[in-house]
């Protein structure tokens, strides 16, 4: 291999190891892959149960309210909602849960919290507090999408 082939492929590799983006997602996956195999019985994926727990805690009045809350896009949350919709587990043009998504988490919690214990156990209490104080510091880090000047 040329010197400047082997160069740039050790290059990737580094920023590959180093990346932000695939590390962060990569645990990510791995941990919703769990809590999703831990739900599975309700039919409910780790993502939606969130979105569930969120619109119910009521703290958002607005699509962009829960979008910002949960950190996605709008246009994300928008057709997140429409799936929760049309299971008929979020009411239509509300922020708010039908009684049907009240019963869907409260079978899902209890099934959420063995996940959550599972995982804090195999990380360690004190090294999962670590972890999230990392996280809390890595979002504060990143300033907030700004909006576009109208």
């Amino acid at each position: 291999m040329p010197d400047r082939a082997a160069a740039t492929l050790a290059r990737y590799r580094r920023a590959v190891r180093a990346c932000a983006v695939m590390n962060l997602r990569q645990a990510a996956r791995a941990v919703t892959a769990q809590f999703d195999a831990q739900l599975q019985s309700t039919g409910l994926r780790a993502t939606q149960l969130n979105l569930l727990m969120a619109v119910e805690t009521g703290a958002a009045v607005t699509i962009t309210d829960l979008a910002e809350i949960l950190a996605m896009d709008r246009t994300t949350m928008t057709r997140n909602l429409k799936l929760l919709r049309d299971r008929r587990l979020v009411e239509p043009g509300r922020i708010a849960l039908t009684a049907k998504g009240r019963r869907a988490a409260a079978i899902a919690l209890p099934l959420w919290e063995q996940a959550q214990a599972r995982f804090v156990r195999s990380l360690g209490s004190q090294r999962w507090e670590s972890l999230i104080d990392e996280l809390a510091a890595a979002k504060a880090a990143i300033r907030p999408r700004s909006r576009p000047k109208r």
